[in-house]
């Protein structure tokens, strides 16, 4: 039988009833046909996972938390970004849910020389995040952060987390190398948009220690591919 897990908002706390929203509530009673006493799970990024009950109050369906079943401690133990340079709405989304499912803490979309100039739909992609956090049965619910300059966000880069910098480029430095070679606890992974970076991005790089330039393969990757391949590179190799 198919796990049925929903993202709460609120705090969960034993025995504390959790009004669910319209959309939950009629997933539930609709949808997968939840009847009185039966039990699910529902988790957030800070209260981890938790067994619930159904309970009806005048025709509306709320759940009971019984007991935590995971805690957030026990989902990832590698900090990942990835920032990437904006692309188009569809590939954004594809790009958050593929990674999201692999396991991710932060997104930041970039503005970059060569990047799209689009608004982006926080709701939606928030939507995407929930959605693919709920069926892959991780926990955290990566953050999608608000479009920031390059320049930018290599500056608010602390010394702890290191820079994988995907560019088709380099060929003969390959990421799975530097993998081999490195233990990382924070990383964040850079990809490029369509027209991929240019030679003054590239130069924003260069005064940050710990950059690693790496190539992803001989092929040339979409964006959103991209990201999908590199994240699972280093989740194969940190979980190995």
């Amino acid at each position: 039988m198919t796990k049925i897990r929903i993202f709460i908002e609120k705090n969960i706390k034993i025995e504390s009833e959790i009004v669910l929203s319209k959309s939950q509530s009629h997933y539930l009673k609709n949808v997968m046909r939840k009847k009185e006493g039966e039990e699910l799970f529902i988790f957030n990024s800070y209260d981890g996972e938790w067994l619930a009950r159904v309970s009806y109050v005048k025709k509306e369906l709320n759940l009971i938390p019984i007991n935590q079943t995971r805690k957030v401690l026990e989902s990832f133990n590698l900090d990942i970004w990835i920032c990437f340079g904006i692309i188009k709405p569809r590939n954004i989304a594809y790009l958050i849910e593929k990674t999201t499912e692999i396991g991710v803490n932060n997104f930041f979309p970039l503005k970059t020389e060569f990047s799209e100039n689009i608004k982006l739909n926080y709701s939606r992609l928030n939507k995407i995040a929930i959605e693919a956090t709920e069926q892959s049965e991780n926990i955290n619910v990566p953050k999608i952060e608000e479009v920031i300059n390059l320049k930018n966000i290599i500056t608010k880069i602390g010394s702890d987390r290191k820079i994988i910098m995907c560019d088709e480029r380099k060929k003969n430095n390959c990421l799975m190398k530097i993998l081999g070679k490195n233990k990382f606890k924070k990383l964040a992974i850079f990809i490029g948009p369509v027209g991929g970076w240019s030679k003054n991005d590239v130069r924003e790089f260069l005064n940050k220690k710990e950059v690693f330039f790496v190539s992803l393969g001989n092929s040339l990757l979409k964006a959103d591919t991209a990201a999908i391949y590199a994240l699972s590179c280093i989740r194969a190799h940190t979980d190995s």
